[in-house]
């Protein structure tokens, strides 16, 4: 379907979803519509996600025919239009159609801003001043002369002065609204739209110092002839950065001051700017300006007289690790690679590097540039001369493959079957030779042949499908359709197939042929979900639930269509909707599948359970652990027959699990030893589900015996022996060269869990732990000399002398300092007796050093670790750890010592590693900053920081440190409203209260969440 825009002629050829798309519109029952209304916004923002410009503009130009669109959209038609536009010249393939496409923005804008009133005009100027940033920046785009940067300088001011009447406009009304004191809850709308123009006042005055600060660039002295605008551009940014470092605009104005200090060559200010840019909290709005931060850096190690290419490397290679699907073609990722690329290949230029290193770095600098090279943007000129000076050029470009157009729909949809045969052929042949090492050629060609059939099969049946006339036969239109889903399935072009799958079942209630397309479409929903990541995905799971929904009641009896069920099941409990996922089994026929669902709830009812005791919510954790239980417990029992599925083993360990956390060691043994589902009598017989299964149930049996020797029902001989045989089975659990290194994280992860059981049992009942645990682990101390084994031993110890001691102490004392006393002994007296020891021993040692106090010894030791292993977190969180409790020993040096756990230390003057060995809290809040997996850990990082700056200007008298501790909370308050859960707000709640009382303030804390 040819565009009807000229601005948007040259775009990529039309997609078949784009022709679905229009499709459906024209074929949609106008019922549901008119009841549901139509989700006008929601539709054009996905319309333009997906690229589908010129569609966007034919359904805002057809607007009018919807029934139940917002008034205020109508209104904004010019200005969605605009957007539309602008969207399409970005990723435009050729300087005609970007040109065309900014032009009719700019027509756009200019005729919605003839409105007298409207609630987006500031937005419609806010978009006008980019534009003319945007057209600004292409005339300083490749080779540039005198007039282009004149003219270019004049794009950048008229767009300055764009912002600054924004800024001017909005600072009238937002003062008018404060005088009328808008209650959010009693008005909402206007609460809502002083919000929205907040943020376009900041956006506004951020866009007009940058705009000041790229015009200076188009001389060819910034820093000389552009002083006054850079000048003018550094207030406008600490302004923001100063004054609303809450807000996204405040924060983002921090990297625009390092570069605007960048520009005028104060390299210490512009490193500091960079550096505070990067320790801001990992947040999505932030992301790119991150990356921006990082090529400051890296452009900055790059020209110091002696280049710092491994801290640049070291700096740069983690962020660019960390860039999503989504981004990695943005315009900032692309000149982080570049820059990162130039780091690489100095280190690989400098003649003291080996020559694997050098080799190494020199084509990790060649992929960078490669990557780079195939992404349009201002830094490609860079890119490629950097490749030229390399002597590579640039890969030619693969063309798309072609085919004629069909002279018919019949014709289009028997050459498309004869192609998908003719690709299935190709896979046949494909998957018989892909495992012949000596075929890698052959391999690629016949890849190639595939993709260029299935898209040439592709194209001809969407052609085909524009020429479906009301005669055309019903059948086959679904045929094709069918057809057509699948192809582009196996193209993963998933959100196509949706589209096209979703449809046919639609289309095609109760027969086969909508049955299939229902699976392709669920099964492609599925694909984009895993696609999706972190990413907002409501939009995804909710078509998903529609679909799969659809599909049980329209083929209710089906079994193919029970697997939307499953679906359906496993979407509620992904979403923690258990009362949702609970009605869904419920109705599910007793059997097997049913008790697979009950199984599956129940684990993730355990891990729930286990992350809300992580976050402090123990009355949470313990009903969910009952739920869980009573979920595994029908899920193992309530089948018919016996279980041979390896899966119910791994279900019936977790429920031992539980037992063991209701402190009902008896049940959690003759769960292990049942003999329909118990794992230790099947996991032999029926195989283990995975490969550290059994390590993981020889641990949960000895944690269970144990316990089980303080009840006074049990033969404490006859248990000792059973513990002591499973210790043995444990060992042999682990083989290969490699066991000791799993046998290690494995012993710990027992230690923790004879921990948690000592923290949650009461006095009395911890008593009797740890007297048997003690006569248990003496047993095993006598009785071998094994490191690993005596490794544990000593942790073991350490655990529950912490355990032990009294809340709020730091520092062990009456039997908690025995405990921990033991176990320094242990690790001292297997450091002397052994050789080659892993560097558990060491971090361990000086954790129990911490316990005890001992705080230059703790240190010592932890810094030798972090010499070999800086990237060794817990060993960063104890270094930093003891740092800060050692300046509340020390009042004469308290202040000095506070700094050393902000931000770290290097203890070894003479080590050749420039940065801090120990990184400090700071760090390491960066370092965990936007990784679930550290979540935990980001926070109780950032909580220290702001603790310890806090305690440091206590110590120093600095209200200036103090005011900066403050910030620190108010920021990650503002990016994280949870800041890691209720414990963990409510200990950054006390420590804000404690500073502003501190500074002479009304003690209020953090504000309630919204």
């Amino acid at each position: 379907m040819p565009s009807k825009d000229g601005a948007l002629r040259a775009q990529k050829p039309p997609q078949i979803a784009a022709i679905c798309v229009l499709y459906a519109l024209a074929f949609w029952p106008t019922a549901n519509i008119r009841a549901e209304g139509e989700p006008a916004e929601d539709f054009l923002k996905r319309l333009r996600a997906a690229g589908y410009f010129d569609i966007a503009i034919t359904y805002l130009d057809r607007l009018d025919d919807y029934p139940g669109v917002d008034a205020k959209l109508r209104e904004a038609i010019a200005l969605e239009k605009a957007h539309t536009f602008i969207d399409s010249a970005v990723v435009a393939r050729t300087a005609t159609a970007r040109d065309e496409s900014f032009l009719a923005a700019e027509q756009q804008l200019t005729e919605f801003l003839k409105l007298p009133s409207h609630p987006r005009l500031s937005e419609a100027r806010l978009q006008l001043g980019k534009l003319q940033m945007v057209r600004a920046a292409q005339l300083m785009a490749g080779k540039v002369d005198d007039e282009k940067r004149k003219a270019a300088r004049e794009s950048y001011l008229a767009a300055a002065k764009t912002f600054d009447e924004i800024v001017n406009n909005l600072r009238e009304e937002l003062k008018a609204m404060q005088g009328q004191k808008i209650d959010a809850a009693k008005e909402p709308e206007k609460a809502a739209q002083r919000d929205t123009y907040r943020a376009e006042f900041l956006q506004g005055q951020l866009n007009a110092g940058e705009s000041r600060r790229l015009a200076a660039r188009t001389f060819d002295d910034p820093a000389k002839d552009g002083k006054n605008l850079l000048d003018e551009a550094l207030v406008s940014f600490t302004d923001l950065s100063d004054k609303y470092d809450g807000y996204v605009q405040g924060a983002i104005a921090m990297l625009y001051r390092g570069q605007v200090m960048q520009d005028l060559g104060d390299r210490e200010k512009a490193l500091d700017s960079y550096i505070r840019m990067l320790e801001q909290p990992e947040a999505d709005p932030l992301r790119d300006a991150k990356f921006q931060a990082t090529s400051g850096l890296i452009q900055l190690y790059l020209t110091d007289k002696e280049p710092k290419f491994d801290q640049a490397i070291d700096r740069g290679q983690p962020i660019l690790d960390t860039a999503r699907p989504d981004e990695k073609r943005s315009q900032s990722v692309q000149q982080l690679r570049v820059d990162l690329a130039k780091a690489y290949l100095a280190k690989a230029a400098d003649k003291s590097q080996k020559p694997p290193d050098a080799k190494r770095a020199q084509t990790n600098g060649r992929q960078l540039l490669f990557a780079a090279s195939k992404v349009p943007g201002t830094h490609l000129s860079e890119a490629e001369t950097i490749l030229a000076d390399l002597g590579i050029s640039k890969e030619d470009e693969v063309e798309l493959p072609k085919a004629e157009d069909p002279k018919s729909f019949a014709e289009a949809l028997q050459s498309a079957i004869q192609l998908y045969e003719a690709a299935e052929a190709l896979q046949k042949n494909l998957t018989t030779i892909e495992k012949d090492a000596k075929a890698i050629e052959q391999v690629k060609e016949l890849q190639k042949q595939l993709t260029e059939t299935r898209a040439i099969a592709v194209m001809i049946l969407s052609r085909g499908m524009s020429m479906v006339t009301v005669e055309t036969d019903v059948e086959s239109i679904n045929q094709a359709r069918q057809l057509l889903a699948y192809l582009l399935f196996q193209e993963k072009r998933y959100r196509e197939s949706a589209v096209v799958g979703s449809f046919l079942a639609l289309q095609s209630p109760g027969n086969d042929t909508g049955l299939r397309g229902g699976l392709i479409g669920l099964t492609s929903l599925q694909y984009l979900l895993t696609e999706a990541g972190d990413q907002d995905n409501t939009g995804l799971i909710g078509q998903l639930r529609d679909l799969g929904e659809y599909l049980t009641k329209t083929w209710p009896n089906d079994p193919q269509a029970a697997v939307a069920q499953g679906i359906m099941i496993r979407l509620a409990l992904g979403k923690d909707r258990w009362d949702e996922a609970k009605q869904l089994v419920a109705k599910m026929p007793s059997g097997s599948e049913r008790a697979s669902y009950e199984r599956l709830m129940g684990q993730l009812l355990w891990n729930k359970s286990v992350m809300s005791r992580q976050d402090g919510d123990e009355e949470q954790a313990k009903s969910l652990l009952n739920e869980a239980q009573a979920s595994l417990d029908a899920g193992l029992k309530g089948t018919d027959g016996k279980l041979v599925d390896p899966e119910a083993l791994q279900a019936a360990l977790v429920l031992a699990k539980i037992y063991m956390r209701l402190e009902k060691d008896k049940e959690a043994l003759e769960t292990l030893d049942n003999s329909k589902f118990g794992p230790l009598k099947l996991v032999d017989k029926q195989g283990a589900p995975s490969e550290t299964f059994k390590s993981d149930l020889y641990a949960t049996e000895l944690q269970a015996v144990v316990s089980r020797m303080t009840s006074p029902e049990g033969d404490a001989e006859k248990l000792l022996d059973r513990a002591t045989s499973a210790m043995e089975n444990l060992r042999k659990s682990i083989t290969g060269d490699d066991a000791q290194a799993k046998l290690v994280p494995i012993y710990m992860g027992m230690a923790r869990n004879i921990r948690e059981q000592l923290d949650s049992a009461p006095p009395d009942r911890k008593t009797k732990l740890i007297d048997a645990f003690r006569v248990f682990l003496d047993r095993i101390a006598q009785s071998s000399q094994d490191p690993d084994t005596l490794l544990w031993v000593g942790q073991t110890l350490s655990q529950m002398g912490e355990s032990a001691m009294a809340p709020g102490e730091s520092v062990a004392s009456g039997q908690a300092k025995d405990l921990v006393t033991s176990a320094v002994e242990t690790f001292e007296n297997l450091k002397a007796n052994a050789k080659d020891l892993p560097l558990t021993v060491d971090y361990q040692l000086g954790r129990s050093y911490r316990l005890l106090g001992r705080y230059k010894d703790a240190v010592e030791v932890l810094a030798n670790i972090l010499t070999q292993k800086p990237m060794m977190l817990d060993a960063q969180v104890e270094a930093a750890t003891a740092y800060e409790q050692w300046a509340g020993t020390d009042p004469a040096r308290a202040g000095l010592i506070y700094k050393a756990a902000l931000a770290g230390t290097r203890p070894n003057p003479n080590h050749p590693k420039k940065e801090n060995t120990i990184w400090g809290w700071g760090v390491i809040s960066q370092r965990t900053s936007g990784n679930p997996k550290f979540s935990e850990m980001f926070f109780d990082a950032r909580y220290h920081v702001a603790k310890c700056r806090f305690l440091m200007g206590s110590a120093n008298k600095s209200e200036q440190e103090m005011e900066r501790a403050v910030s620190d909370i108010t920021q990650v308050a503002a990016l994280y409203p949870e800041m890691g859960g209720a414990a963990k707000r409510q200990e950054f709640d006390a420590l804000l209260k404690e500073i502003q009382k501190r500074l002479g303030r009304k003690p209020e804390g953090l504000p309630p969440m919204k």
